[in-house]
């Protein structure tokens, strides 16, 4: 018998909940399973993981899971079969492109609000005409916001990204200068309205602030989900390189390999600044997972034969949705800045 579609959501896939995060679990799940949908990792008509499943992959409350579920089901994501389970639609919501998708979410769940508190769908539509105007000429406000990440490219080009899509003011700082600065001033952080960085480093960076009561928002990205999806492929015993640019990129890497649950491969660790252990790297393995950083020191050497499977990184859509949410509620708050 052929394996059930609702067991291929694997760690790999990408889904995580923070129980620290100010996003709502249910919120972080729903939006999760929402990118994995529009970008193609689950297809129409693929079955999703049960409630129960999910609840216990997660470790989250069932009524959690069952309630992402049901307004993804509400938003024309998912649509349920009697009898059968749960399904990716075969006809997705339409509306072309991330900022028209981003609007709808934006009205629905105000609609949404309103309707809570009381106020019809045509109270709220008047009230938005009037306020309109005066909405438009105010100045668009940046929240300052600190990116932390191990290496200057990926912190640079994350940047770059996060404040294409989103009202931000982002500086810059690499993991062990926050760690080395923290040590001295820890509420230098105060002036951000949010730290941002990878899953990969959120433990380290809360650890670096935990006497800071400033949030710190945890990223997933695009490459991790499809080089960890393409990892799971490989079959049991598999010896696979990890090659970055120091070796404490390429620990980083392993931490990430290791946290996805791909247990069932054999890695041999390499760094691009030690020719010995790429030499011997390569005498074990045609499989590498290499970072951008690597990848331009190692271009002459490698052979052809070798399969490369880029790490370099684009944040996922997912994790700007959740960023999204989270600057929505810092605008609300006392906390929120400008720059």
């Amino acid at each position: 018998m052929p394996p059930r579609e609702s067991m291929r959501i694997v760690p790999p896939s990408g889904l995580r909940v923070n129980r620290q995060s100010s996003v709502p679990v249910h919120v972080q799940l729903k939006t999760q399973i929402r990118h994995l949908i529009m970008t193609g990792s689950l297809k129409p008509g693929s079955q999703v993981p049960t409630v129960r499943q999910l609840a216990g992959f997660l470790g989250i409350n069932p009524n959690t899971a069952a309630k992402a579920l049901a307004e993804l089901q509400q938003d024309g994501y998912l649509e349920s079969r009697p009898g059968r389970g749960t399904f990716v639609a075969e006809r997705l919501p339409a509306g072309e492109g991330k900022m028209a998708r981003g609007l709808e979410r934006l009205v629905d769940e105000t609609l949404e609000r309103a309707r809570r508190l009381g106020y019809s769908g045509e109270e709220f539509l008047a009230t938005a005409a009037t306020r309109a105007p005066v909405a438009g000429a105010r100045k668009a406000r940046r929240t300052p916001a600190l990116l932390i990440e191990c290496n200057w490219p990926e912190v640079s080009r994350f940047r770059d990204e996060l404040e294409a899509e989103l009202p931000l003011a982002v500086d810059r700082m690499l993991v062990e200068e926050l760690t080395e600065r923290a040590r001295h001033d820890p509420s230098f952080v105060r002036e951000y309205g949010v730290v941002i960085t990878t899953f990969f480093h959120v433990n380290e960076v809360k650890a670096a602030l935990e006497a800071e009561s400033v949030p710190v928002a945890a990223l997933l990205t695009e490459a991790n989900i499809s080089t960890l999806l393409r990892l799971s492929e490989l079959s049991e015993g598999t010896t696979v390189g990890l090659v970055c640019g120091t070796p404490k990129g390429t620990q980083n890497l392993l931490r990430s390999v290791q946290s996805a649950g791909l247990t069932h491969l054999k890695p041999v660790l390499a760094s691009a600044d030690d020719p010995w252990s790429v030499k011997r790297m390569l005498e074990a393995t045609s499989i590498v997972v290499c970072s951008e950083q690597a990848a331009e020191k190692l271009r002459e050497i490698l052979p052809p034969t070798v399969e490369v499977i880029f790490s370099n990184r684009t944040l996922d859509r997912g994790g700007i949705d959740l960023l999204r949410d989270v600057l929505t509620r810092l605008d609300e708050s006392p906390r929120a800045a400008t720059r």
